[in-house]
């Protein structure tokens, strides 16, 4: 007869129970009794431990203890039953994805199924479900199913027999059935165990194990429940301030034990370990192995008990990257990361060409890009000039983001997507996969894997990932290469990898992980009333009712209270050391302990040990201000490895620092690539259109001679041709034709604006001129230059953004590149003006000597006066100018690299910097200093 309560010891007819220590529980194993453990983390550890209690009796070889966790225990007997012939257990067992697999054809199936937005993401849940069902023998023709308004109920009853069906159909048995038959099968006598039986870690018994248990019994043989001998003497309750005090005296904590007591067993227990592991391990990361680089293979004095997804294993993930390069499109993202990778074939000899593609890549192209444009800046041969010149052969060269090896892979990529478009079954295309990645030389081809234990683990993994993969060719019809990548993914995403490493003193536990487990130490994070006891959490899918009567798990708050009862008490016979804490707030609201633990039992929190352990981040900040000393200057530029053209000049009147990250540096940030057209793209487009139209035309006198169409004609010609140039645009059709829309829109206005000038003659397009401003050589382009019936010129320089010619002016402007062309000139310009070309309007912007010259210059208004004065006076505009400019570039060759940006952090701020966290102008503004006004001999350390 069996009777069971959740939270409760279940009463089983003939089920003894008995508590010993430890040594007594290994003598019970030298006599032969198997050990039955509730989890199998509980089984390791016992084993582990019997091997030392052995050897501390002198013992040099054994038997292997028959220890083992209820599942496997369970599919032994399985096998067993499947040998002697039993009935039903010649049926096959799913594997996870063909069970899942079976889930998702029976919910196809189902005539509402049209309804479901992605079914598969239900399958996890309903085989949980049915899990619950069976195993707590709940009745499926119970009129609950059907008498409520909640539909899941129905439709879970509806699809779980379209699931049994599809199993009677291909002779599955699925894992929740197995123990009914073993049930039946133990008790008719066909199936026979050990004779004694133990029972350890165990809190509660559902009802398919009491009746397994009860049929076991009542077969002759001895079943005792055992309870290791609690240890536990003193409990504290410790009140933190916050989550991230709490886990800062955790580790702390942790480590006074472990150097105190270095053969110390040390427990933590985190109640949401899955959602805080990452904080806990950079917590004991920055106390234990303070300084530790996490990319050095070193022995960590913590394990976690909880393992992490495959796919977040970096070698793992590294091999879907290289997968998702066959997809019709691929986000930038993907691609970076597959030219950092370091397991792929010529990472190590490409690495300085592979970060300059990346760079090449994110300035040329939208954000969604394919592999063959991949491939082809990856070999790609510079065979023009600057000006878009063709090279004779013999003057052909690689790019400097040339990746010979990684061109290699690219080209295995795009024949195997070439060759592999069609259907497959799910075997076939797991050979491939392997096949594929082996010929890329994933992973880490140059080096032996032998050395990298963590990647041979995870290896292993991924050949049991294939093999799920292969094996639903029991399940499913023929795929395509999308849809198995798919299938892949979700085995890697559902299969846990947890590293073997050698045994750690410290254990890092889920709430419900450390029954039959006993430490020297234990430290429990997070009992607040908000989580303890839990709510209760019903299965959607099964009526209340139900649930309630048979007290499955979390079907009732008073359910959940006497569990939580249970396992508080589990926790509190675990250590003779234990600590309970829990954080004074969450998210800005005051919590406080929870109600079970004993408040009148536990010692005040100032009773915790002095834990003087502080991370570096901590010193910092508790000193008195900031440690400053003296920067040597970098030096005057030696060499001619400065870079950049007037962005020189630029940085160095924003910030000397600035000038020297970036123009001696090269400190420069990645592009961000925008789906569609980027405004450099666009801006470069009309910039070519422009010239070419020039080229052809020449005068305003053949632009005035040309009729609406004729003109339309000529820029839809130049149009035409420079976007087909574009390879980005070309391989692109639905985006080039919208841009060309725009481009010829935006160059027919400027056109109009051109028309209405006085009489030019366009002199030169795309000018490249080589001053030299302090004997620092410069490369510059000017946009245009037009030459007036006087013989005057005028300087253009075409913008599509917004521009300011305020800012060529001042002591530090921060626009110098139009007085740089100014300064470079032949001779004195007429004008130096932005061609402004904008959906809202072209017009000129920028200094005239005189009136009419060009339209709407010099503006009216007492903002543009100074441009006017300016323009009227331009030999000493100039001149003024080219004193500024050469003062800069002095400065900057002389190694000035003060951090003081023009107008503080607004400049910073204005100009998209992205150099504070390199001059931490922040802290150094919080000392109480002017941003802009920091001392270039000083900085923060």
């Amino acid at each position: 007869m069996v009777t069971s309560g959740a939270g409760q010891t279940t009463q089983i007819s003939g089920l003894s129970t008995q508590i010993l220590d430890p040594e007594s529980l290994f003598a019970r194993l030298r006599a032969g009794n198997t050990l039955v453990t509730g989890n199998s983390r509980l089984a390791r550890v016992l084993t582990s431990q019997y091997s030392l209690w052995r050897i501390g009796l002198g013992d040099c070889q054994w038997e292997s203890p028959a220890i083992v966790s209820w599942n496997l225990w369970v599919d032994q007997l399985w096998e067993n039953a499947g040998l002697r012939g039993i009935e039903g257990a010649d049926r096959a067992e799913p594997g996870n994805r063909q069970l899942a697999s079976l889930w998702e054809n029976a919910l196809q199936n189902e005539p509402l199924a049209h309804r479901l937005l992605r079914p598969e993401s239900l399958v996890s849940q309903l085989r949980d479900t049915r899990k619950l069902v069976v195993e707590w023998q709940l009745d499926l023709q119970d009129p609950a199913w059907f008498g409520s308004d909640n539909e899941n109920h129905s439709s879970f009853s509806r699809w779980n027999r379209a699931f049994e069906r599809l199993c009677e159909a291909g002779r599955w048995i699925s894992p929740e059935d197995r123990l009914e038959l073993l049930n039946k099968a133990i008790g008719n006598g066909l199936l026979s165990t050990s004779p004694v039986i133990d029972l350890l870690g165990f809190d509660e018994f559902n009802p398919l194990q009491a009746n397994m248990l009860s049929a076991l019994i009542d077969n002759d043989s001895k079943v005792c429940r055992l309870t290791i001998t609690p240890r536990n003497d003193k409990a504290v309750l410790f009140k933190c301030a916050d989550n991230r005090q709490e886990l800062l005296n955790m580790a702390r904590w942790v480590r006074y034990w472990v150097e105190k007591e270095p053969g110390s067993r040390i427990a933590i227990v985190v109640p949401d370990l899955q959602a805080r592991r990452q904080a806990v391990e950079q917590n004991l990361q920055d106390i234990l192995t303070p300084g530790c680089d996490d990319g050095i293979q070193q022995a960590k004095p913590w394990n976690f008990s909880l393992g992490i997804p495959l796919m977040r294993v970096p070698v793992i993930g590294a091999a879907f990257d290289l997968l998702k390069m066959l997809d019709k499109r691929i986000d930038i993202q993907d691609v970076g990361r597959v030219l950092r990778s370091p397991w792929l074939r010529g990472a190590a000899a490409e690495r300085n060409n592979r970060a300059l593609l990346e760079k090449c890549l994110r300035d040329n192209y939208p954000r969604q890009l394919t592999l063959n444009e991949v491939k082809y800046r990856a070999t790609e041969i510079k065979k023009h000039d600057s000006r878009h010149n063709e090279l004779p052969p013999e003057e052909w060269e690689p790019t400097s983001w040339n990746c010979p090896e990684l061109g290699l892979v690219l080209r295995k990529l795009a024949r195997f997507e070439r060759e592999n478009r069609g259907s497959r079954c799910a075997s076939a295309w797991a050979e491939a996969f392997d096949q594929l990645l082996a010929e890329l030389g994933w992973p880490m081809a140059a080096e032996r894997l032998e050395d990298h234990d963590q990647i041979w683990q995870a290896l292993q993994k991924w050949q049991e990932a294939l093999r799920e993969l292969a094996s639903l060719d029991a399940t499913t019809d023929r795929m395509h290469r999308k849809t198995a990548i798919g299938h892949l993914q979700q085995v890697c995403r559902e299969k846990i990898f947890q590293e073997r490493t050698a045994p750690s003193p410290v254990q890092v536990l889920g709430l419900y992980e450390i029954n039959g487990l006993r430490f020297d130490h234990l430290w429990v994070l997070g009992l607040h009333n908000d989580n303890w006891p839990p709510a209760a959490r019903p299965n959607p899918f099964i009526p209340g009712s139900l649930q309630r009567a048979a007290r499955t798990p979390h079907s009732s708050p008073q359910r959940e209270l006497e569990v939580a009862r249970t396992v508080t008490r589990r926790l509190l016979e675990t250590a003779p050391d234990c600590i309970f804490s829990y954080p004074a707030q969450l998210d800005g609201e005051k919590v406080l302990p929870s109600p079970l633990l004993p408040f009148e039992d536990l010692p005040p929190g100032d009773a915790l040990y002095s834990l003087p352990y502080d991370t570096w981040c901590q010193v910092v900040a508790r000193a008195a201000r900031p440690v400053v000393g003296p920067l040597d200057s970098p030096g005057r530029l030696v060499h001619d490895t400065a870079r950049g053209g007037s962005s020189i000049l630029k940085h160095q009147a924003l910030c000397p620092f600035r000038a020297f990250a970036s123009n001696r540096l090269g400190a420069d940030s990645l592009a961000t690539p925008v789906d569609g057209i980027s405004p450099m793209l666009h801006g470069s487009l009309v910039h070519r259109v422009l010239e070419l139209f020039w080229q052809e035309i020449k005068r305003q006198s053949a632009l005035l001679a040309l009729d609406d169409e004729s003109l339309c004609k000529i820029v839809q010609k130049h149009v035409e041709l420079v976007t087909s140039e574009d390879r980005g645009l070309r391989l692109r059709p639905s985006f080039r034709g919208v841009e060309a829309e725009r481009v010829q829109r935006h160059v027919m206005a400027f056109l109009e604006l051109e028309k209405q000038r006085e009489a030019f003659e366009v002199t030169g397009f795309e000018k490249e001129i080589l001053p030299e401003i302090e004997g620092q050589g410069i490369r510059l382009i000017i946009d245009r230059l037009d030459r007036l019936p006087s013989g005057e010129e005028v300087i253009v320089d075409y913008k599509t953004g917004k521009v300011d010619p305020n800012k060529w002016f001042g002591d530090r402007p921060e626009d110098p590149q139009l007085p740089l062309y100014a300064i470079s000139a032949e001779k004195t310009p007429a004008a130096v003006v932005f061609g402004v070309i904008r959906d809202d309007g072209c017009h000129y912007k920028g200094v005239v000597r005189q009136d009419g010259i060009l339209p709407g210059l010099p503006k009216a208004g007492k903002r543009d006066l100074y441009l006017d004065e300016a323009g009227r006076e331009m030999p000493k505009t100039i001149g003024t100018w080219r004193e500024v400019i050469h003062r800069l570039m002095a400065d900057f060759l002389a190694g000035e690299a003060a951090i003081d940006p023009k107008s503080g952090l607004k400049t910073c701020d204005n100009s998209y910097c992205e150099l504070q966290s390199i001059c931490r102008i922040g802290e150094l503004d919080q000392r109480g200093k002017p941003a802009g006004a920091v001392p270039h001999q000083e900085t923060s350390s």
